[in-house]
């Protein structure tokens, strides 16, 4: 389970965090060696400072402080049809932790690390309409570097969540603010596969294609909605056109050998699935190889 400093205290050791003075700087060694009451104490201090970037450090030091000690293991249901345990936080803490970070956010608005862990603990809470509809108001309030792509990071952290359906409305907030972005597009598309509404999915990875054509990923996606609603020349395009271009990151490792087993099982081609497993498939997966089982008349 992640500590309660790893809440705040991560998007400061990665961003430029508010200027501080004195020991305010010192609150997040205090609250990773959980040492609470001190930095309650500490940052008690600089609520009232005359200096509003202290005020809004102290903001983030007391949202930590509200967390710390508080950490609890949370099961939830998935879009899956499943459920998955991850550390959490209690509600109560939960409630004390967001009321300090909205505060932060008034005082300063342009600080992207305080948007960015209200969104986390409305993620690791559950909290997923009220994460949609903060996500829509600090895209409306925050004007600076690092977005969408910073905004971005939460599809997959959802997607592997399986709240499929959290995803998907998060990334519609982001079109909305962002049109016309290929990675929102590609992700609406993306969440609308995993929740089964394959034609609903397909205006959007084609848009995201139309967008980014030398994405692979997009290529392959498109491929694979194409695959799963049966138009198979159409998949068969989409699936050769995301090979011929450089692997993206996100690509399956095994795109090839799973376009091997489409040439087998969907274009009923043995022959050029034999050739095309030997190449890409472990021994195992080299289906198309195999003798055909013969069936006697009795």
């Amino acid at each position: 389970m992640q500590s309660q400093f790893a809440v705040l205290a991560l998007i400061c050791a990665t961003l430029p965090c508010a200027a501080q003075s004195g020991n305010l700087s010192d609150w997040g060694k205090l609250i990773d060696g959980h040492q609470c009451d001190a930095a309650k104490s500490l940052c008690t201090k600089f609520v009232a400072s005359t200096n509003i970037a202290e005020q809004a450090e102290a903001q983030k030091c007391l949202a930590n402080v509200a967390l710390c000690g508080h950490d609890i293991v949370q099961l939830e249901g998935d879009d899956a049809g499943g459920g998955n345990l991850h550390g959490s936080y209690t509600p109560e803490a939960i409630d004390d932790a967001l009321a300090h970070l909205n505060l932060g956010i008034k005082l300063a608005p342009q600080d992207l690390s305080i948007h960015q862990g209200r969104l986390y603990i409305l993620e690791i809470s559950g909290r997923y309409d009220a994460m949609v509809k903060a996500l829509d108001e600090s895209s409306t309030i925050y004007k600076g570097k690092g977005v969408p792509d910073a905004w971005l990071g939460y599809a997959p952290e959802v997607m592997d969540l399986g709240q499929y359906n959290a995803g998907l409305e998060l990334m519609k907030v982001l079109d909305k603010h962002y049109p016309n972005n290929p990675d929102i597009i590609a992700n609406i598309g993306g969440f609308l596969l995993y929740l089964k509404r394959t034609g609903e999915a397909i205006p959007y990875l084609q848009k995201a294609v139309d967008l980014a054509p030398q994405d692979s990923l997009n290529a392959w996606d498109l491929g694979r909605a194409y695959d799963y609603s049966d138009q198979v020349a159409l998949a068969d395009k989409w699936y050769q056109k995301a090979l011929s271009l450089p692997p993206d990151r996100d690509m399956e490792s095994d795109a090839p050998c799973l376009y091997a087993e489409f040439v087998e099982t969907k274009l009923k081609d043995r022959p050029r699935a034999c050739t095309l497993e030997k190449q890409k498939c472990p021994a195992e997966k080299q289906t198309a190889c195999a003798a055909p089982t013969s069936t006697k008349a009795p």
